[in-house]
């Protein structure tokens, strides 16, 4: 007999809380042998007011932009809302991080350090991991 639990998979990637603030499964998709790499993680907010993410630093990459796919296109964006008592996937083929002008080449295995700035003035810093591109699905799959 198999149970299945919401939730309770087994977690991928980095992980760091300040307040009410969670990001967990935070990983890159690799290996990244060009100038860029795709990000993805899960916010958690279990605050009662909506907390706005404004950007991306890390010292991996020259920018870190956030991105959408909308009708097809990826586009970048400014921000993206985190709903109170809520939760936000950066997926592929949804909102996700870009790095631009990676400073090396990054391989399966490397942590690569994150850098998140929101509007409560929170910063949230997170180790990511480079992962198969795969595997990276994997970990932010719902």
């Amino acid at each position: 007999m198999a149970l299945l639990l919401g939730g309770c998979r087994s977690e991928v990637g980095g992980r760091a809380q300040l307040g009410d603030l969670t990001v967990s499964h935070a990983v890159l998709s690799g290996p990244a042998t060009g100038p860029q790499a795709s990000a993805f993680l899960i916010l958690e907010n279990r605050g009662s007011v909506p907390v706005t993410l404004l950007g991306v630093r890390s010292p991996a990459a020259e920018s870190v932009q956030l991105h959408n796919v909308a009708g097809g296109r990826m586009q970048p964006v400014p921000q993206v809302d985190v709903p109170a008592g809520g939760h936000l996937r950066l997926t592929p083929g949804r909102y996700h991080l870009m790095l631009e002008g990676l400073v090396h080449p990054l391989a399966i295995g490397d942590s690569v350090p994150l850098e998140l700035d929101f509007s409560s003035g929170m910063v949230l810093r997170v180790q990511a991991p480079v992962l198969r591109y795969g595997d990276a699905v994997n970990a932010v799959a719902e």
